[in-house]
């Protein structure tokens, strides 16, 4: 096997850059040594394709690398630590670095991370939109599709007549046709 060259690349300049990221700063110098284990893993080539293979078969992006992530002996000290929820959405947010770069975009959605010791949840992704317009209705589908997995199914029912209903109304109130 080839050595095969990253199609994104992220640092810690990268991460400390981002104005969301550098909430993580404490994270960064904490823990330098595994959080530059963590970024190494997002750039190696193998990782990435995992990264997209785990948003293509309907998983969250850190599903298809928290093996390799919580394999690590030094990450996986930082994940046992006192800090270990900051050190998890520290992760959270490399991953959307990466992600992004990969050229995939965030949902607002979250999905479970199967086969994880210490993570839940994550962020699910999407293909960047082509379009201005095709973001806001990824964000709203699901927005939508995690309202279908509330409760019982007459609440479910229930909150669809009511999120119509507003949706009409507010589609009124701006002369706007529904």
């Amino acid at each position: 096997m080839g050595h095969r060259t990253p199609i994104a690349t992220i640092t810690t300049q990268d991460f400390l850059a981002d104005p969301h990221a550098a909430k993580y700063r404490d994270v960064v110098t904490g823990h330098p040594e595994a959080f530059a284990r963590v970024v190494a893993i997002l750039n190696d080539p193998y990782q990435q394709e995992q990264l997209v293979a785990a948003e293509r078969f309907g998983h969250p992006a850190l599903s298809g690398v928290v093996g390799r992530v919580e394999g690590d002996e030094i990450v996986a000290e930082s994940l046992a630590s006192p800090a270990s929820q900051r050190f998890r959405q520290a992760v959270g947010v490399a991953v959307r670095l990466t992600m992004q770069s990969l050229g995939w975009v965030t949902t607002g959605s979250k999905g479970p991370v199967r086969g994880a010791t210490h993570f839940k949840t994550s962020e699910r992704y999407a293909i960047a939109p082509t379009s201005p317009g095709q973001l806001p209705n990824l964000r709203a589908r699901a927005v939508l599709d995690e309202i279908e997995s509330i409760g019982e199914e007459t609440e479910r029912e229930q909150t669809a007549k009511e999120l119509v209903a507003a949706l009409a109304e507010s589609r009124r109130a701006e002369n706007r046709p529904f």
